[in-house]
């Protein structure tokens, strides 16, 4: 049995080294990779275009901003905390259900693989899916308390 402590469970320091250097390496081309994503994200859930402008850019640009600032707070949850909780309602008001948080999380890993090939091992999957994880929950309890409120 393991004893949980009022912290959220998140990520162990090796994790949060790994995920950031997977970042640095897809951060020179940052509007690449999101190019990339958003074009893999539609591939695997067509329907999804529609929540979406006709004009990505600036919708790039936020994803962008929004890795950045998770980058620089990885090792500080408790600041991440309202900020994906506030994300999550946001998205919840656009018409994003939870099963899109899945394709969204495999576009993600997907994307990552296709740029960095070998680059991006097993144990960076696994240390991106336990963050996109941990993200997502987050995310998903701000919309749902939103939606009570």
């Amino acid at each position: 049995m393991h004893n949980h402590t009022a912290a959220p469970d998140w990520l162990g320091a090796a994790d949060i080294v790994r995920i950031r250097n997977v970042f640095g390496l897809v951060a020179a081309d940052a509007d690449g990779f999101t190019a990339a994503f958003y074009a893999r994200l539609f591939e695997l859930a067509p329907t999804v275009r529609a929540l979406f402008p006709d004009d990505l850019a600036p919708q790039r640009d936020k994803l962008k901003h929004m890795l950045v600032m998770l980058m620089a707070s990885l090792d500080r949850p408790a600041t991440l905390q309202p900020v994906l909780a506030a994300l999550g309602d946001r998205h919840r008001a656009y018409g994003v259900v939870r099963s899109d948080f899945v394709v969204v999380g495999q576009a993600l890993l997907d994307t990552l693989a296709a740029r960095l090939g070998a680059a991006f091992g097993a144990d960076d999957r696994a240390a991106w899916s336990a963050l996109y994880g941990r993200i997502t929950s987050i995310m998903t309890a701000g919309a749902t308390r939103a939606a009570a409120a």
